[in-house]
């Protein structure tokens, strides 16, 4: 009897550690500094390019949190269209992780991270690519590697920084 009634209290014990275990990360989740959040879709002016690709025009979609030590978790999207070089559509697609986020203090923040770049050319994607977004309420620019690409305005859609 006396073995059941300490195994009955060793496993509700382990359960009330697993409980406030979790309870106390969704705590520190919440008072993150800055949540930013987005998703739209934008036109370049004429003349932008990346690699070769005549850009037309680009969506976007993105969930960040970050912290008061400059770390940060989240995913950025981004997805251009233009045109190669043959004069065939194409589509680069950019999916990143982010690790660190800086508010810049004038309505933007700089997420850093590593992307995954589909050129959309048949070609395999390209993995752990150096990525910084710097995203504000008019639209988002990419820095993949040490290729900075033209910044997608945004007409269309939201970016919210909290």
């Amino acid at each position: 009897m006396k073995r059941r009634t300490s195994a009955i209290m060793f496993s509700t014990l382990l359960l009330l550690t697993a409980v406030l275990a979790s309870s106390h990360d969704e705590a520190a989740a919440v008072g993150s500094d800055n949540v930013v959040t987005g998703a739209g879709a934008g036109v370049f002016p004429a003349g932008a390019n990346y690699a070769g690709v005549q850009l037309a025009g680009g969506t976007f979609g993105l969930g960040v949190q970050t912290t008061s030590t400059g770390s940060a978790t989240g995913d950025v999207e981004v997805q251009f269209n233009g045109t190669s070089l043959i004069g065939l559509d194409q589509s680069i697609t950019v999916a990143g992780k982010i690790t660190s986020g800086t508010d810049n203090g004038n309505g933007t923040m700089t997420l850093s991270g590593t992307a995954i770049v589909n050129m959309g050319d048949g070609t395999p994607p390209t993995g752990g690519v150096a990525l910084v977004a710097t995203v504000g309420p008019t639209g988002i620019t990419l820095t993949l590697g040490g290729s900075a690409l033209p910044t997608l305005p945004r007409s269309d859609g939201w970016i919210a920084i909290e």
